[in-house]
């Protein structure tokens, strides 16, 4: 309770600060909140991060205009050198389907999401838990990340699926 407090207050207080700028200040203030963000991490003001979860992002990761993290109580894995664009949302809590009772919505739970170093998330993407974003890979802009990605892909869609894979000798290859 009282770490989700802090993210509240530290949310807010970042929301009022110029959107790209006192970067370091900013990932001191995510730190104070129980959060690992590396100091030269870039975090757009507009971003937020909500829930009781373990949160680290890596260096030179740039987290941009409106992402929205949220989750229940597990951890988010996000890389070194990561450009997550406008609008991408990281959603680990999810919920049993209960067709016996009053919701379908049953227990929450969630699952954990890793983004390895490199990768580049593309606008209005949005990341499910228990989902892995494998090294270097690029997820186009829109798509709906339901399964993991493995690594040096472009991966698109709803849901999202490799098209692409870098071949060092060969450069792109369709899949």
């Amino acid at each position: 309770m009282f770490r989700t407090l802090i993210a509240y207050v530290v949310n807010h207080f970042t929301n009022i600060l110029p959107p790209t700028s006192f970067y370091r200040l900013k990932a001191l203030l995510y730190r104070f909140a129980g959060m690992q963000v590396d100091a030269t991490c870039r975090i757009v003001s507009s971003a937020q991060i909500w829930g009781d979860f373990d949160i680290e992002i890596g260096k030179e990761t740039f987290v941009g205009h409106e992402v929205f993290i949220v989750g229940g109580q597990s951890h988010v894995s996000i890389g070194s050198y990561v450009d997550i664009a406008p609008r991408v949302m990281i959603v680990t809590g999810t919920h049993e389907i209960d067709m016996a009772g009053l919701r379908s919505a049953g227990t929450g739970y969630s699952k954990d999401v890793t983004i390895e170093d490199g990768v580049w998330v593309g606008a209005n993407t949005t990341i499910l838990g228990g989902v892995t974003i494998g090294r270097k890979s690029i997820v186009g802009s829109g798509s709906v990340v339901t399964r993991s990605i493995p690594p040096f892909v472009i991966a698109v869609g709803n849901p999202c699926k490799p098209i692409k894979h870098w071949d060092v000798e060969k450069g792109w290859q369709a899949i």
